[in-house]
């Protein structure tokens, strides 16, 4: 393994790293809602509720944040975004009212909008070609990684409720994630790899087209909402069905995520080698989802059997991610755009997360979790023909 190589695969390391210690704000709040609404006098339905303000920014402003860093760069993005979070940190150790806790989340969740958007556009501008899809691939996984470190995090400090010691644990790890990721950073060319010409089966397009952006956005988010849905209600549904402790179903849950998400990763991104494996990949693993899906939430499984069918859930949920987002720099095409794209598709899946959990808390019928699986795995499966046909189209795409 040459120098190059070594450097760009510790580059994408820090970056998954990076964007994961974004995402752990979530599952750092989640086990200590009792605890932040003992010390706010409030229920703790309404610090639960409050959780949506980490994703609204992400919802309502990615378009904003990708055109900001396709603007003043990946490099100040960078350091903006982990800047935000730790802001955010801060306003939380130290909120003892709801709103200033909300405007905490708020902060943290727009440095979290930005990861998401530098992180798809600094991998793209900076990496080789043959690197880029499945670069992509592996990073897709982060959220649920991010998620489940930060209900291990919160781990050693819920016993005595120390909840201001675990945000400034969280602090560090941004910080580790800052000194690193800038240490690669220095070392990038401005100007990024040289744009391609043409326009081939391994090649982006010269601009992207909205169309594909669209049906690529809309591929990657459904499997998302139901992961996430998923992992929302799978603790509580398997504790109640199979006459288990809470804990140890929530423990479960965040192991299988980091081990998965992390193996299936690095595995899609050596299988996702091409578009048309990447299409295969996806269809294949839509349909080894929906029978996860089946297994994981039909009653008489018994808990061992609901335990395979999460983790296979799991690992075919990095499979779709990870494959659809290899398709991501074809459809970003070689421009100037590559931030706003990133952007477009980071709003969509941001926009299944708030849309979610009314949908999966407003039924405790498991036909119901399963039929939501099947109707989002089968329209994303749809949905990304259309890409990749639109993508193999020869002509050039216009904006």
């Amino acid at each position: 393994m040459n120098r190059d190589k070594t450097f760009n695969i510790g580059l994408i390391l820090i970056i998954y790293l990076y964007a994961a210690a974004s995402m752990a704000v979530v599952g750092l709040v989640v086990p200590f809602i009792h605890t932040i609404a003992d010390i706010q006098h409030v229920s703790p339905g309404v610090v639960g509720k409050g959780l949506s303000f980490f994703a609204l920014p992400a919802a309502i402003l990615s378009f904003i944040f990708g055109m900001t860093v396709d603007r003043i760069g990946v490099r100040r993005s960078f350091a903006l975004s982990v800047f935000l979070t730790v802001a955010g940190d801060v306003l939380l150790m130290s909120a003892h009212d709801i709103w200033p806790f909300r405007i905490g989340l708020m902060l943290a969740g727009c440095g979290f909008a930005y990861a998401t958007t530098t992180s798809p556009a600094l991998l793209m501008n900076y990496l080789p070609q043959d690197m880029r899809s499945r670069a992509l691939a592996f990073w897709s996984t982060f959220a649920p990684a991010g998620y489940s470190a930060g209900l291990l995090l919160a781990v050693p400090f819920l016993h005595n409720g120390n909840w201001a010691m675990a945000c400034l644990f969280h602090i560090g790890l941004m910080v580790i994630a800052l000194v690193g990721g800038w240490m690669f950073l220095m070392h990038l060319r401005e100007d990024g790899p040289a744009r391609e010409a043409a326009t081939t089966e391994n090649t982006p397009q010269v601009r992207p087209a909205f169309a594909r952006v669209l049906t690529l956005s809309l591929s990657v988010a459904l499997p998302n909402g139901i992961a996430y849905g998923t992992s929302l209600v799978a603790p509580t549904y398997l504790a109640h069905a199979h006459s288990v402790s809470l804990g140890t179903t929530s423990t479960e849950v965040a192991l299988i995520k980091i081990v998965v998400m992390l193996l299936g990763g690095g595995l899609i991104s050596l299988l996702a080698s091409t578009q048309q494996r990447a299409l295969m990949l996806f269809v294949i693993m839509a349909a080894v989802g929906t029978g996860a899906q089946f297994m994981l939430f039909f009653p008489p499984s018994g808990i061992i059997l609901a335990s395979v069918g999460l983790f296979v859930w799991m690992f075919a949920y990095s499979s779709l991610s990870g494959s659809a987002m290899s398709l991501l720099p074809a459809v970003a095409g070689s421009g100037n755009a590559r931030g706003v794209v990133s952007g477009i598709v980071g709003q969509f899946i941001s926009v299944s997360s708030v849309l979610v959990p009314s949908l999966y808390f407003s039924t405790t019928t498991w036909t119901d979790y399963f039929l939501f699986a099947v109707i989002a795995l089968v329209a994303a499966t749809a949905l990304l023909f259309l890409t990749y046909r639109a993508i193999r189209q020869p002509r050039l795409a216009v904006a």
